[in-house]
């Protein structure tokens, strides 16, 4: 009977305890109306919190926010000097090269403005030899010579071979040389040696001037140098 009892109780949902009394009461005989209270559940508690656990307060709020504006204007600041320094870095070495192909220009002008300059001295003075039949460079009196009967007259070796015997005996090729016995003067001993400023008004230091107008004579005296010394060798003069 009171193990039914039990059974019964519990699938009513009574606890062990109240199904055990009343068992034991309808076993005896005595039973009361057990009390159906429900005990109510017990308050819950609030949760405290540790002491060791600060609360923040406002002041801690915008102490914080403060400080992190500060670190974003630290981490800002470091990444704009950071930029400026790139774009600093570019500017300078853009005109670093900038200045360095002005450079380059420079000299390139100036090589080409030299190299001009070169050719054209080179031309005015193929057009002055060319011209003046002998090298302006020149100093020999012989070598001044020789250029002339070439270039203007188209005279050779022998031709100036013949020319040379001539000049050997007037003045051995002295531009000074003055015949004290008459006006003859200069490497032609051209007399009077005036005549030579037909030539060039320094006829009388310079062996190009003299050697222009005494191969000038030779040509319109006697045609070439080696009839002038043919007849200067029977003649004593030419």
């Amino acid at each position: 009977m009171r193990r039914l009892l039990h059974h019964t109780f519990a699938a009513a949902g009574i606890s062990a305890l109240t199904a055990g009394a009343i068992a034991g009461a309808l076993t005896t005989g005595s039973v009361e109306a057990p009390s159906m209270a429900v005990a109510a559940p017990a308050a819950v508690s609030s949760v405290s919190v540790p002491s060791s656990v600060p609360v923040a307060n406002g002041a801690d709020l915008e102490r914080r926010a403060v400080r992190e504006n500060r670190s974003t204007r630290r981490v800002e600041l470091s990444t704009t000097t950071a930029a400026g320094a790139r774009v600093a870095l570019l500017q300078k070495q853009h005109k670093a090269a900038a200045e360095k192909q002005e450079a380059l220009e420079k000299k390139r002008k100036a090589e080409a403005k030299r190299r001009a300059k070169e050719k054209k001295e080179r031309a005015e003075e193929a057009a002055k030899i060319k011209r003046q039949g002998y090298d302006p460079d020149s100093s020999s009196p012989k070598s001044i010579a020789r250029q002339i009967m070439k270039n203007k007259y188209g005279w050779g070796g022998s031709e100036f071979s013949c020319y040379n015997k001539i000049i050997m005996r007037e003045s051995a090729w002295k531009v000074h040389a003055d015949n004290p016995t008459s006006s003859a003067y200069g490497i032609p001993q051209a007399l009077p040696g005036s005549k030579m400023a037909s030539a060039g008004p320094d006829w009388r230091n310079n062996p190009a001037t003299q050697i222009k107008w005494g191969l000038g004579y030779v040509k319109s005296r006697h045609g070439t140098p080696c009839s002038a010394w043919g007849f200067k060798s029977s003649h004593g003069w030419y």
